[in-house]
């Protein structure tokens, strides 16, 4: 029973030492910098997702310092007219007293309409995000989605109020229309990858030029006939056919749809199930 309690009581003394910074004090980034403990600077490394922000960290104190980068952390763009990036995985960083550490974050840019920072281009540290930002933060902090292709757009569904749309993967489009109360799209626009010139510093990153759109149609007959589908523009012209001519049985009836959108102006549109003219049912489009 002696044995027992010394061991027990040699525990609970290293578990005091370790906390009281012999091992290293954990602290927020913001923190650390409140109390004078930590200088930080930023730069982009060009670009506006990714790998895009690197961390200079210098240690002003007498002991040594493991420093939390939280997810929804936000540097601020030195230059006005480029975008602030906010941090999308959460990361730590063990700097010895006295010296400079430098690393590397995972972020997004949360002003879509700005242009897109360059190697080089200098940050602040802002604070941290609040509301459905930091929740969008967090989500992919904690699902390990910072690299996720869809992810930037759903950061701008929260930051910029871009449409939900152009998303893209199902899972992280309901859980951002689930969150601001909206709903579930019902189809998704495919854009175009932006061109080289486009992906130089100071364009805008929300380069967006639509290339297709699919979705699933629902619909329901009240006896055989026959149906056409396809793609209208708000005067009510063809600009795409799907089908023409299809012998449905009535009941109720889905198919996933598909249109090459390349070229066509931006503006409101119609995926119009017809028959002889007559529009059974129709879904208003966007892109």
């Amino acid at each position: 029973m002696r044995k027992t309690t010394v061991k027990l009581a040699m525990l609970i003394l290293i578990s005091c030492f370790a906390k009281s910074g012999l091992n290293g004090q954990v602290l927020n980034i913001a923190d650390a910098v409140k109390k004078g403990l930590l200088a930080v600077s930023a730069e982009g490394t060009g670009g506006h997702s990714g790998e895009c922000l690197k961390l200079n960290l210098k240690n002003k104190s007498n002991k040594k310092l493991e420093i939390r980068v939280p997810a929804g952390q936000i540097f601020e763009a030195g230059d006005s007219s480029l975008q602030n990036l906010m941090v999308a995985k959460e990361e730590m960083f063990l700097v010895e007293s006295g010296a400079a550490r430098v690393g590397k974050l995972f972020g997004f840019c949360v002003e879509a309409n700005d242009g897109s920072p360059g190697d080089g281009s200098l940050f602040k540290m802002g604070k941290l995000a609040e509301g459905n930002l930091l929740k969008m933060a967090a989500y992919l902090n904690d699902n390990k989605l910072h690299q996720h292709p869809s992810a930037q757009f759903a950061v701008w569904a929260v930051s910029d109020a871009e449409r939900l749309e152009g998303i893209g993967d199902p899972t992280l489009t309901k859980y951002v229309a689930d969150m601001l109360g909206k709903p579930m799209p019902t189809y998704h626009i495919h854009y175009q990858s932006p061109p080289q010139d486009r992906l130089l510093p100071g364009q805008p990153a929300n380069w967006r030029e639509a290339f297709a759109m699919n979705g699933l149609f629902y619909y329901d007959l009240a006896n055989d006939q026959q149906v056409d589908f396809g793609l209208y523009d708000e005067s009510g012209k063809l600009v795409h056919s799907l089908f023409k001519g299809r012998l449905q049985k009535r009941g109720s009836h889905k198919f996933r749809f598909e249109f090459e959108i390349k070229g066509l102006p931006k503006g409101h549109y119609y995926a119009r199930l017809t028959n002889r003219g007559n529009v059974i049912k129709e879904l208003a489009v966007e892109f």
